[in-house]
């Protein structure tokens, strides 16, 4: 059985629909598809289709508007809709019609490409699951009807909130423009920190650093951000150079929201001593999987270690987090982080605003998802009342303090 977009005996499909889905009730052989039909009733093909999940598979099609279509799936010949057990599927033919909408939906048009780049490029289009059909039916009108490419970003952003994904937003020229907003409570205060290590200093604005307790040293990184990298990189290998004799070390990334992976893998790679996957990814349309490996040091810091982590972490934080699990002998306190990741790449719009939606889906090393789920600590501490203790802190001195 198969339930499709657009339905069989729909009379109003908008020519502007990029793909025709077609989900089966049970895992499917990703193998092959039977697309079946022909001459005008057969929408044009625009690519090869493809299978989103084991059981929903995608048609590219171009359509024309006030038109009969008759898609097939599977025919007396062509039986490569099957199931998992190779069992074809009964042929089906799905009948429908295009609503008179020319001149509503065209290339160029803004709010089609929009609503293309989300259906076609979106990778967790079925994990932060909206009701689109909805979403388009409330802002669809009033998004054509906006006068400028700001204000055009704007709306869009309060309609694309409802995904809760925080790797989507919009850009209009320089500016950025948000749409969901996470509202966390980090699991430490910046306040207090400074009273509670000894020697502390900032030789950058994203890096803090001092000793915690004899013989543990304190390293805070609070961000990987990609502005300014050379400089940052240097203040936290410049600190590392310090404390490398140092029997014992915190590295704080408790308001750590992510940034540039690739900082996060010269750190991390300064503990340790055998290269390994630490995470893997699958970029969307492909069914690939691919490894991320974290190098080796040939001299690794020998001493103890612990990384405090909380619910900021999020995104290249986390994998630093994955990172430093390979690490031998380390252990992660605090609480659970986030779970998002989606590496978003830029989708530009006709009205000169540009859409970032996240381009693959992120897997811990044994394959298992990240988004939404997030990276448990080795050992959980509540924050309890952060105005006038370090909890977190005071475990991981428990732990170091020989």
């Amino acid at each position: 059985m198969a339930v499709s977009v657009p339905k069989d005996g729909d009379q109003s499909v908008s020519s502007a629909l990029s793909e025709i889905s077609v989900t089966f009730d049970q895992d499917m052989n990703q193998g092959g598809f039977s697309f079946t039909g022909g001459g005008d009733t057969f929408p044009k093909v625009t690519g090869q289709p493809r299978w989103k999940s084991p059981r929903e598979c995608l048609l590219p099609v171009q359509m024309l508007p006030a038109h009969d279509y008759i898609v097939g799936l599977n025919s007396a010949t062509h039986t490569n809709f099957k199931n998992a057990q190779g069992e074809p599927l009964a042929p089906v033919r799905i009948r429908f019609r295009t609503s008179n909408d020319a001149g509503k939906a065209s290339p160029g048009n803004p709010v089609d490409e929009l609503r293309q780049a989300i259906e076609q490029h979106y990778s967790y289009l079925e994990v932060h699951r909206v009701d689109w059909p909805a979403q388009w039916l409330k802002f669809g009108p009033r998004l054509a009807k906006t006068s400028s490419p700001r204000e055009f970003a704007g709306l869009a952003g309060e309609m694309l909130a409802a995904t809760n994904d925080v790797h989507i937003w919009l850009n209009v020229g320089n500016e950025i423009v948000p749409a969901y907003r996470r509202n966390i409570t980090p699991n430490a205060n910046p306040q207090l920190l400074p009273k509670l290590i000894q020697g502390w200093k900032q030789p950058h604005r994203m890096v803090a650093s001092g000793i915690a307790a004899p013989g543990i040293a304190y390293l805070a990184i609070h961000s990987w951000e990609r502005k300014h990298q050379p400089e940052l990189l240097a203040a936290i290998q410049a600190e590392l150079d310090q404390f490398i004799k140092q029997p014992a070390l915190i590295i704080d990334v408790r308001f750590n929201s992510g940034g540039d992976e690739t900082i996060a893998q010269q750190v991390a790679a300064r503990f340790n001593v055998e290269p390994g996957v630490y995470a893997k990814h699958r970029n969307h349309g492909s069914t690939m999987i691919t490894e991320r490996t974290l190098n080796a040091s040939s001299t690794p810091y020998s001493g103890k270690i612990v990384v405090l982590m909380g619910p900021v972490n999020m995104s290249s934080c986390e994998t630093f987090l994955l990172m430093m699990k390979r690490v031998k002998g380390c252990q992660l306190i605090g609480a659970k982080s986030y779970g998002a990741s989606g590496n978003p790449q830029p989708h530009p719009l006709n009205n000169g605003v540009t859409v970032m939606l996240p381009s693959w889906q992120a897997f811990l090393p044994d394959g298992s998802p990240l988004e939404t789920i997030g990276i448990t600590p080795d050992i959980e501490v509540s924050a309890g009342d952060s105005r006038t203790q370090d909890a977190v802190l005071d475990r991981a001195k428990e732990i170091l303090t020989p």
